[in-house]
């Protein structure tokens, strides 16, 4: 019988597998799992060991097949980079100051995984030990996702209205900077697959244009250094993909070589699995709001079954919509991960 991590990457590598592989991308949620402090794991050094128990509580809560190997926060990006990010108590962490608000060329910063940065190295060390037979995916932002957590979001509609060489350049280093953070990852032995969380590669937000010149530009650059490593590619922009010219875009962000896609809320799933058609595996399910934050039971088991039939006939990962975070009803997780279970004919 195939692991987990054997089951979920054959998935995405459009291989023969056993069952539809689940991976609900929790990134602090597991902290509510075993109910402690977001400052208990974000101190000054970064607490690898909570990270790792949190993680491995919420994998044994609802039985996914894959995790990101650390409680995630932008802090990862935005403190290395010399901004600043207010911790709540039992919240998620809250961006302060953006590093590149106002700067008018690229300082010379280090690419070296820093502070916070090696304690979730750490942390992904301690959940492989944990879980071997598990699949770690190594979550980091894709193109201008990265650039606007660290210029902010006002400074870079103006970079692309006014100073497109210098966005390209952001996107550049930040690119480079979370492959220093995959290479890592790679020499510990402590991913699996890389997930590029994108909801700021965005056509609706800034139009097909941008997101062809930026988003598919460097998600082609990535993906071909990625796969150079070893490791599997998955995208997950934002945005909806099923009209006419972004079905254009779709397709070229197929081409860029990327194993698999996650579409956001508001694409009908039917016609996604129809446009991939084969040509990657497919990830994708319930939204996260406002049905995982809302229910009821029954809303959430029928939203479930319509992402799995909508999605069987293709290499199909079952995913929540987006990314999933402290103070989401545990209790309907738990609802939604159970339907999975059942319909892979699973106990639970």
């Amino acid at each position: 019988m195939a692991s987990s991590k054997e089951t979920f990457i054959s998935c995405v590598m459009k291989e023969e597998h056993e069952y539809i592989p689940m991976f609900l991308r929790d990134l602090t949620l597991g902290l509510d799992v075993i109910n402690v402090r977001t400052t208990d794991v974000y101190t000054k050094e970064y607490d690898h060991k909570l990270s790792a128990s949190a993680v491995k509580a919420f994998r044994e809560f609802c039985g996914q097949d894959a995790v990101v190997g650390c409680i995630h926060t932008m802090a990862f990006n935005i403190e290395a980079f010399g901004g600043t990010v207010r911790y709540p108590e039992y919240g998620i962490p809250i961006p302060v100051k953006h590093p590149f608000e106002n700067i008018a060329e690229i300082p010379d910063i280090p690419l070296e995984p820093a502070g916070k940065a090696l304690g979730a190295l750490r942390s992904y060390s301690a959940v492989r030990e944990m879980m071997p037979d598990v699949a770690i995916v190594a979550n980091v932002e894709g193109p201008l996702t990265k650039a606007g957590t660290i210029t902010g979001m006002d400074t870079m509609i103006m970079h692309m209205e006014s100073e497109k060489d210098l966005l390209d350049d952001i996107i550049t280093l930040c690119a480079d900077h979370s492959l220093s953070f995959l290479e890592k990852l790679d020499a510990a032995g402590s991913m699996d697959c890389v997930f590029l969380a994108s909801a700021t590669d965005n056509p609706d937000m800034f139009g097909c244009d941008i997101y062809r010149e930026f988003s598919i530009k460097h998600l082609r650059r990535m993906t071909d250094i990625i796969h150079k490593m070893g490791y599997p590619v998955i995208f997950h922009p934002h945005g909806v993909f099923t009209y006419p010219e972004a079905k254009d875009t779709f397709r070229e962000t197929i081409m860029t070589g990327i194993d698999g896609f996650q579409f956001a809320e508001e694409n009908d799933p039917f016609e996604i699995a129809s446009m991939i058609s084969k040509r990657c595996s497919i990830l994708g399910g319930t939204d996260v709001v406002p049905t995982l934050l809302n229910g009821p039971r029954e809303t959430i088991e029928n939203e479930t079954i319509r992402y799995l039939n909508a999605c069987k006939n293709e290499n199909h990962v079952f995913m929540c919509s987006c990314s999933l975070h402290r103070a989401t009803p545990l209790n309907n997780i738990k609802i939604m991960s159970d339907a999975v279970h059942r319909y892979n004919g699973r106990s639970v």
